[in-house]
């Protein structure tokens, strides 16, 4: 079937919960030079109608969506669509294929299915997109970097929508009662683009400000262990420059107090702050899916201390900046300070160590 001009596409779409769209929006930011989707989602079918049929549409979704209750899915790993398209692959279950079935059978007798025949129950391919028209060397770069990332296994779905495509427009949304993602899109956006690394531009600075001291350096050198942001081999020091969420900064398992704290060495404690150390304003533990995050912060943290003891035991100096140091009113001034302190610290201070700014 065709459609014409006046005719518009929609797709009808599931959401995962905070804890997942988090990793997976942190998974799509590391995939170099790639396109990735607005929100991590799961789209259920695509559609064409006329503007003026958007109210019916509209409506047989209302329907659909109130037989849905929340429920979770597994994930399969990475996986790619004709070596262009890499995404993460849901398990089938009755539950999504149920899901599926119903909407094209609600939707079919009135509205013709979209471009993509894939999402059709006979072809469909349950998935969350990762990276999004690659060409060969880009899709190459990125599968090779997705299956070396670690994958959420499993989320929960909480939120189902139908939005209009190009330009991307949310019809309608409902909450499923699965997780607490009661945010808007919009809301929920800026709040995923906010949790990343520190990467680019604070890096860069950072950077360039000890270029100008005169220091030469190499750039994440993968030959070390943690690969350092920042390699120093007159020096024989590193420096990690740390986002403060995805590292924890200010945390401890003590302190969230949800399930004991895994036993750390002495020589571990030794590196990173105690848990006195005073809370992080960057740093807030996500209120739902706890117990994934209470284990991705304790592995964190312990990946960080095994990194940072294997340095120093290799006669390393290493130097952990953290975000909240070189970002925020005055950043310019701060980073300057930073790097006067790092300044110091190569060339004075060899006693040393291992520093945290």
């Amino acid at each position: 079937m065709t459609h014409a001009p006046e005719h518009k596409t929609y797709a009808v779409s599931l959401y995962p919960d905070d804890s997942c769209s988090a990793q997976v929006s942190s998974i799509t930011m590391s995939l170099a030079e790639t396109s990735v989707p607005l929100l991590p989602h799961i789209t259920l079918g695509m559609f064409h109608a006329k503007e003026e049929d958007v109210p019916l549409l509209q409506k047989i979704f209302k329907e659909f969506a109130a037989g849905l209750r929340g429920f979770d899915i597994s994930f399969c790993g990475a996986d790619n669509f004709c070596d262009k398209v890499i995404f993460l692959s849901v398990q089938k279950s009755e539950l999504l294929l149920n899901a599926n079935a119903d909407l094209h059978k609600k939707l079919l007798p009135y509205f013709e299915p979209g471009g993509n025949r894939n999402y059709l129950p006979e072809n469909w391919c349950p998935h969350i997109a990762l990276a999004l028209k690659l060409n060969k060397t880009q899709f190459e770069k990125a599968f090779a970097a997705a299956k070396k990332l670690e994958l959420p296994k499993s989320a929960g779905i909480c939120r189902a929508a139908i939005a209009q495509c190009h330009p991307y427009k949310e019809i309608f949304s409902i909450n499923l009662g699965s997780g607490t993602d009661t945010l808007t899109p919009l809301q929920r956006h800026k709040n995923m683009a906010a949790i990343r690394s520190t990467g680019g531009t604070l890096e860069r600075e950072l950077r360039s400000q000890l270029f100008r001291f005169g220091f030469r350096f190499r750039k994440n050198d993968k030959r070390l262990t943690g690969s350092p942001d920042i390699v120093f081999p007159h020096y024989h020091a590193v420096v990690f420059i740390n986002g403060c969420f995805w590292h924890a900064h200010g945390w401890s398992a003590q302190r969230q107090q949800i399930s004991p704290a895994p036993q750390e060495t002495q020589a571990a404690n030794s590196f990173l702050r105690s848990p006195d150390t005073a809370r992080c304003d960057k740093f807030r533990f996500p209120k739902s899916n706890q117990d994934f995050w209470l284990k991705k912060f304790t592995r964190n943290k312990e990946r960080d201390q095994k990194d940072i003891r294997t340095l120093t035991e290799q006669g390393w100096r290493v130097a952990v900046v953290w975000e909240c140091s070189i970002t925020g009113r005055g950043r310019k001034q701060k980073i300057q300070n930073v790097a006067e302190k790092l300044s110091l610290w190569l060339e004075e201070d060899f006693a040393t160590q291992f520093m945290e700014l």
